[in-house]
């Protein structure tokens, strides 16, 4: 599972913390998907016309511009390697499909698709950012809003089953950049743990996981993942090695 410390290294600040967006500019309301079913349209050209909170402009802005860093392209390689089931990702940024990450659950949701909030259908933008409010869901009719997880809005059922599933078939659970404090995403790391499976943390700063983790790395995303991927690869050309001899 990763958090929004898998995205600084990519330039995306994280909400909480010293130079986080809530430090500096005030942390937002919790309603906005309360305020977002109150008004759709008012919503949608406010985003629009750029009127969003401060900190919604800097963050959106910084999510336009990221790419993928080391540590995105080790979980891939991890992946191909056979060492990485699956990824349940917080963040929003879409920055593991751009690395080639295949096995991902997007627990937040994705800013470059649009999903409806009746049957669920999802559409994706690519680049394109919508300048009008779109148009009722043609499989429903209900309203359609960007897929990202909004303050005060449950995750969607499908989303929530699919990452649940996961944690129940896992035996290793790496906890990566996450200050396992949003609710309910962080809460599946501790159903894995109480279903025996290890946990490991890798971050720069303790968290409110780490007293219940069996091994804990002191280290930023792309350090310790880049040295896990080689790590990997290592083993494997040792084992293959070791196969051709044995022939």
């Amino acid at each position: 599972m990763t958090g929004a410390g898998m995205s600084v290294e990519s330039g995306i600040p994280t909400f909480r913390g010293k130079d986080g967006l809530w430090t500096r500019y005030g942390q937002p309301p919790m309603d906005g998907f309360k305020r977002f079913r109150a008004d759709p349209v008012g919503w949608w050209q406010k985003q629009v016309n750029r009127q969003m909170d401060a900190h919604m402009v800097e963050l959106r802005d910084a999510l336009i511009a990221a790419e993928p860093h080391p540590g995105h392209h080790a979980l891939t390689a991890l992946e191909e390697a056979g060492a990485l089931n699956h990824v349940i990702t917080q963040n929003i940024d879409g920055l593991d499909l751009k690395a080639g990450l295949q096995n991902l659950i997007e627990i937040h949701g994705n800013r470059s698709r649009l999903r409806c909030l009746g049957c669920g259908e999802r559409e994706s933008l690519g680049d394109f950012v919508p300048v009008e409010p779109p148009e009722p869901c043609a499989e429903c009719g209900d309203t359609v809003k960007f897929d990202t997880v909004m303050f005060g809005e449950p995750i969607p059922e499908d989303t929530m089953q699919a990452a649940r599933a996961q944690i129940d078939l896992a035996t290793c659970v790496v906890a990566i950049g996450t200050s396992a404090s949003v609710r309910p995403a962080s809460g599946l790391l501790w159903i894995a743990k109480s279903q025996g499976a290890k946990l490991i943390e890798i971050n720069p700063f303790e968290t409110k996981l780490t007293s219940i983790c069996d091994v804990v790395v002191r280290a930023t995303a792309g350090e310790a993942l880049d040295q896990l991927a080689e790590i990997f690869a290592t083993s494997a050309v040792q084992v293959s090695g070791d196969i051709a001899a044995n022939e």
